[in-house]
């Protein structure tokens, strides 16, 4: 079981917060969909999931989503590993192909 409960996330995206942990080889690394402009309420409302992403990155200047942070952070690292996805039950395309490129082996959605 992963715990996150003692992980402080800071800037956070209004709407929900999402979690990506990559474990490889004994390593890992963590990130969330953290936002550089974080709004008291999500511009999106009630939109739903994979809508209105746009106004994530214009107006809450959210960089990317938490998936594509952590196979950032971990880079080479990331090969063959495991994503764990905390927070959210769906990871879009974008997402999808990043974690190709980086080589991650296994999605794990957490719910």
């Amino acid at each position: 079981m992963i715990q996150t409960e003692n992980f402080e996330i800071k800037d956070k995206c209004a709407k929900q917060t999402t979690v990506a942990i990559i474990a490889n080889g004994g390593k890992h690394w963590i990130s969330t969909n953290y936002c550089d402009n974080a709004q008291p309420a999500c511009p999106r409302g009630n939109l739903p999931t994979g809508v209105g992403y746009e106004m994530c990155k214009d107006i809450c200047q959210q960089r990317n989503h938490a998936e594509m942070n952590v196979c950032r952070a971990a880079g080479e690292g990331a090969r063959g590993g495991t994503l764990f996805l905390i927070g959210h039950y769906y990871c879009c395309e974008s997402c999808r192909q990043a974690m190709e490129k980086y080589g991650i082996k296994k999605i794990v959605v957490v719910h």
